[in-house]
């Protein structure tokens, strides 16, 4: 018989550490998402003002 070394309230723990960690990741492809839309159409600018606005986003939705 196989035994988990997680119990039960482990397991939960991995699971939603595992589902901020998409969230995370799906928000990082928003980010990158808008800054590329918004560099194609030349919103921002380019060069430092696009990675400024990429640290702006991120900063404001993930922390």
């Amino acid at each position: 018989m196989f035994f988990s070394k997680n119990g039960p309230k482990e397991a939960d723990k991995n699971n939603k550490l595992s589902e901020q960690e998409k969230e995370r990741v799906s928000l990082e492809a928003l980010i990158d998402y808008a800054i590329r839309c918004a560099n194609e159409t030349h919103f921002v600018g380019s060069g430092d003002a696009m990675e400024a606005a990429r640290r702006q986003l991120s900063n404001s939705l993930l922390h």
